[in-house]
């Protein structure tokens, strides 16, 4: 045996552990010197060229250049910068002077003589008390030798003078607090402790180095949470610790790299950085060197900054860019990994021994490794009964034990029964042509100790290792029931039956006799699809939780009746899926080809890990997991096994909030494009305008390690009714969205799968178009009721006069032209009693058509009469016409009207004239063309209508004659009123007139 590797800790090594950000990301230069972060989360980056605010996605550039609507008087930022939370600020200085950027208004205010800043401003400080602090230099305005520096703090809106001390020849300047308030301010004379008020309490001089020919005892300090002061000495390099009561100090690491700033992160890890190194020292004072792992990310040659963000991340500004480390406790362990980057040492079958040791096989060097309880890494060498030294190819991907874990079964030229002890193999090359040499060849160690093999149902075979005795499953199956290329057995919780997951076929459920129970496929329902199943997990309720490749994490239910399916989409890490092993009754440990994932059954939740949470690779191979006696997680993937506890697993920092970033769109009205900045602004409603072509909302979550792998889905609450996948996209354009009122909702994941601290809801308002609103419709409705009002007005006037016109021509008539026709009758028929003979016929004749004349002038004087309107004045003149014309000649009449419901019904007066003219005929026809003496007028109505009929008694005569055209008029009338006219000639004759619409 030889030692192979020992353990390293990966997250010591792990270049996945950093990030950068550079100009080829958008960042305005190269050189940052300065990096903050507001109450919104947005990060804010200071450089030689401006200042920069960035959401995760776009910069924002603030510049000198007078074309730039977010205008710098002066933009070369060189040293730090502070953000006060009190008004939302941003203060920094450039050439020198000092700025306060007003971040809700972008308005800046210059700090000058006037707020007591008569100096240059060489740095700006915040004290734990929240105070505002410089340090400034006079060095310029007065004698060489009487500039002072002078430490100023920031009251009432001015700089008040809290002490000074001689400047000497050079501006070395650290300004820091202690954890009791105190402040220590070094210089080229060494370091001063000052209580806040400006009384000097202490002077240490804890270096002294020759710089340019003179003396100066300038260091760099730092305080940890624990009021633990780190100081830096310049002629030696390293860090020391410093006991200020007892004046004693004590170098803890040793380097000559001079260390020129510290920061303490969440996890109480202190990083040190000197000009090009950094370092962090975790909380058991153990020192790594990070330097090589920055600089095979990015090339630079100056550290300029540190700061710790809060998600805990580590940014690093630097001459070239930005670094961001991750901060939080490592993850996972490994073992068995190269040191190469990428695919190094794959592994498969894991498995434990009686001794506790962990197996594996290294694929691509063809060895069994294991690892020892205390960590230990080493081969077994394995060889046949005779001495011959055997290698697992790559058919050995599953590995099993048997009970007591002495021996192990693996699949090569037939069984292989390895001794865990010595490496000698026993191998049964009965089965041989039982497994397919290129692989896979699934392998399952039943619950009684038998094993069971074959990749095919045909070759499917049970195996007894105590008492080697085997049997097929299946017997007899033809070509086309034989289903081939079996890739993953589990068993069943009924004793006997066993789940198999097949590369082409889905899902099968067999009993050890030969019997197929259960199928999901493309043909079954629910229908399974076509994607390869690499693991397959039996639930403790019966269903069945498969992993495929391609098609994600799918359940299926213990009824069988329904199928689910998990994919990226839900939050799954990667579509190919090739381990699942239980945490618990309610979660699943899930591996997959790119990340590794946490499936909660409960709430259908994902959380994912990746390389920069400590796997040694994103990718995960198929038959390589375990769980072991202790509980312990190993997953095996491209380079290595990553082992975990999950009990003493760290949930991820839940990710910070969404915050809206702004809102951008294009009026069509006024031409012209929009953008509303919503970054430090509250926005309670957006309110669009109906002449919006469209709108853009963009948001971010402020977690910035490998932020693009955060995703986000949105809902439009008001027009959608469910969640829609945006990935990594963070925002939504909506086209000339109908108006009304909606709610955007915004929900994302980061990296992990890990769901933002809330949702973020935008209230949106689309205003309707003028002619849609309201009270535009109702002025259109009433102007529209106006009008008709007026023409109603209008005609109802004109139907006034003509009811009036009508009046008076009947009176007329009536009076005048009925006076003069009846005056001629009497004067006719004076005349004829002294006419002769001759002459008498004539003035009869005349004095008939007189009398005719005012009978017809009558029945047109009632007819356009607008006081005889009524049915029931109908049916008065109806009757009078038959008294007048019926009974002189002897003829008897009734009228039957009962049937009218509403006699005082008005009618038109061309339909009251049409009908009476219709009557007046038939009753005319009676006298001159029927031997009647009875005539029955009845009135009706009928149900889709009313009939009027004229009927007489009179005896059948072959033809009926009329003067004129009497019937035809009849005719002619009846259809003006929309009606229709039949005549009988049986037992008399008689007039039908049927009307459409009743009395």
């Amino acid at each position: 045996m030889c030692v192979l590797l020992v353990c390293y800790s990966v997250y010591t090594q792990n270049p996945s552990q950093i990030d950068i950000l550079t100009t080829e990301d958008g960042l305005l230069f190269r050189d940052v010197s300065n990096i903050i972060q507001d109450q919104k989360g947005l990060m804010w980056f200071g450089t030689t060229q401006g200042l920069n605010r960035y959401d995760g996605h776009q910069f924002k550039a603030y510049t000198s250049n007078a074309q730039n609507p977010f205008f710098l008087e002066e933009d070369f930022i060189t040293s730090n910068m502070l953000y006060d939370d009190v008004d939302n600020s941003i203060w920094y200085l450039a050439n020198d002077k000092l700025f306060q950027l007003k971040i809700t208004k972008d308005s800046i205010i210059s700090y000058n003589e006037k707020h007591n800043v008569e100096e240059r401003v060489l740095d700006i400080y915040k004290a734990p008390d929240k105070t505002i602090w410089i340090v400034t230099d006079d060095y310029w305005k007065v004698e060489k030798n009487l500039s002072k520096l002078y430490l100023k703090k920031f009251e009432n809106g001015k700089f008040n003078l809290i002490a000074s001390v001689d400047r000497y020849k050079y501006i070395f300047n650290n300004l820091t607090f202690d954890g009791k308030g105190f402040v220590w301010w070094t210089t080229t004379r060494g370091t001063n402790k000052y209580t806040p008020e400006g009384k000097l309490l202490e002077h240490h001089v804890l270096d002294t180095y020759d710089w340019n020919g003179d003396f100066i005892h300038y260091v760099q300090h730092f305080f940890d949470r624990n009021n633990i002061q780190y100081y830096f000495p310049p002629s030696s390099g390293g860090i020391y610790i410093f006991n200020a009561d007892e004046k004693i100090s004590k170098i803890i690491f040793e380097t000559s790299e001079i260390i020129r700033r510290a920061i303490e992160d969440d996890e109480g890890n202190i990083w040190f950085a000197g000009d090009d190194a950094l370092y962090r020292m975790d909380t058991e004072g153990n020192f790594t060197d990070y330097t090589n792992l920055l600089k095979s990310k990015l090339d630079y040659s100056k550290i300029k900054n540190l700061y710790i963000d809060k998600n805990s991340l580590l940014w690093i500004a630097t001459d070239n860019g930005l670094f961001k480390v991750k901060t939080q406790k490592q993850l996972f362990l490994t073992f068995f990994k190269s040191k190469n980057d990428g695919w190094g040492n794959s592994m498969r079958g894991i498995f434990e021994d009686a001794n506790q040791r962990i197996f594996s096989l290294c694929e691509n060097k063809h060895q069994l490794w294991y690892k020892t309880k205390n960590g230990q890494i080493d081969s077994l060498s394995l060889k046949t009964k005779s001495g011959t030294p055997l290698s697992l190819k790559y058919d050995a991907s599953f590995l099993v034990t048997n009970n007591a874990k002495t021996h192990a079964y693996a699949i090569g030229n037939g069984i292989c029964e390895i001794d865990l002890k010595t490496g000698v193999t026993q191998i049964y090359d009965q089965f041989n042509n039982k497994n397919n040499i290129h692989g896979p060849n699934a392998l399952l160690k039943l619950s009684d100790g038998r094993l069971l093999f074959g990749f095919t149902l045909e070759y499917l075979t049970v195996f007894n290792p105590i008492t080697q005795q085997s049997y097929s499953v299946f017997n007899n199956l033809s070509e086309n029931d034989n289903i081939r290329n079996l890739m993953f057995f589990e068993e069943n919780k009924d004793q006997n039956h066993v789940w198999i997951g097949t590369r082409n076929d889905g899902v099968l459920k067999i009993d050890l006799n030969g019997n197929i129970l259960k199928s999901y496929n493309m043909s079954s329902t629910p229908q399974f699809g076509k994607h390869p199943v690499l693991c397959l997990e039996e639930d403790v309720d019966g269903s069945l939780w498969v992993g495929t490749y391609g098609g994600g994490l799918k359940h299926i239910a213990a009824d069988g009746k329904t199928l689910t399916s998990y994919t990226k989409t839900e939050g799954l890490s990667d579509d190919n899926v090739v381990s699942i092993i239980p945490d618990g009754d309610d979660k699943l440990w899930i591996s997959t080809y790119n990340g590794l994932s946490l499936f909660n059954k409960t709430t259908k939740e994902f959380q994912n890990f990746y390389t920069e949470d400590g796997l040694s690779h994103n990718e995960f191979n198929y038959s390589s997991f375990f769980k072991d006696s202790q509980g312990l997680y190993y997953f095996g993937g491209m380079n290595g096994i990553n082992v975990f506890n999950p009990i003493m697993l760290q949930e991820s920092v839940r990710p910070p909030d969404i915050q809206v970033l702004g809102i951008s769109g294009y009026n069509s009205i006024t031409k012209q494009s929009y953008v509303n900045d919503y970054a430090q602004t509250e926005l309670k409603e957006f309110i669009a305008s109906p002449y919006d072509q469209y709108f853009e909302i963009n948001w971010t979550m402020p977690s910035y390690f490998q932020n693009n792998k955060n995703t986000y889905s949105t809902k439009l609450e008001g027009l959608e009714d469910r969640w829609f996948y945006q990935g990594n996209t963070s925002s939504i354009r909506y086209n000339q969205l109908p108006a009304g009122d909606y709610v955007l909702k915004v929900k994302g994941t980061d990296s992990h799968g890990n769901e933002s601290a809330s949702i973020l809801s935008i209230p949106i308002e689309v205003r309707q178009i003028f002619y849609k609103k309201w009270w535009f419709i109702l002025l259109v409705m009433l102007a529209i009721i106006a009008v008709m009002y007026s023409i109603f007005r209008y005609r109802f006037q004109q139907a006034l006069a003509m009811e009036r016109l009508r009046t008076k021509i009947s009176s007329d008539l009536h009076d005048d032209v009925g006076s003069l026709l009846s005056g001629l009758a009497m004067q006719t028929e004076l005349m004829e009693i002294n006419a002769s003979e001759s002459d008498k016929f004539k003035l009869q004749k005349i004095a008939g058509i007189s009398r005719n004349a005012i009978s017809q002038m009558r029945d047109l004087v009632w007819s356009i009469d607008s006081r005889r309107e009524t049915i029931k004045d109908l049916i008065e003149r109806m009757h009078e016409l038959a008294e007048e014309l019926l009974l002189p000649k002897e003829i008897s009449f009734q009228i039957d009207s009962s049937n009218i419901k509403n006699p005082n019904k008005k009618l038109p007066a061309q339909t009251k004239q049409n009908i009476f003219l219709i009557y007046k005929e038939a009753i005319t026809n009676v006298l001159r063309h029927s031997d009647a003496s009875n005539v029955n007028i009845t009135i009706s109505n009928q149900a889709k209508g009313c009939q009027i009929v004229i009927k007489d008694n009179g005896s059948e005569k072959d033809s009926y004659k009329s003067t004129g055209l009497g019937l035809s008029n009849m005719a002619m009338r009846a259809e003006k009123l929309k009606g229709n006219l039949d005549f009988q000639k049986e037992n008399g004759f008689g007039v039908q007139l049927h009307l459409p619409f009743q009395f």
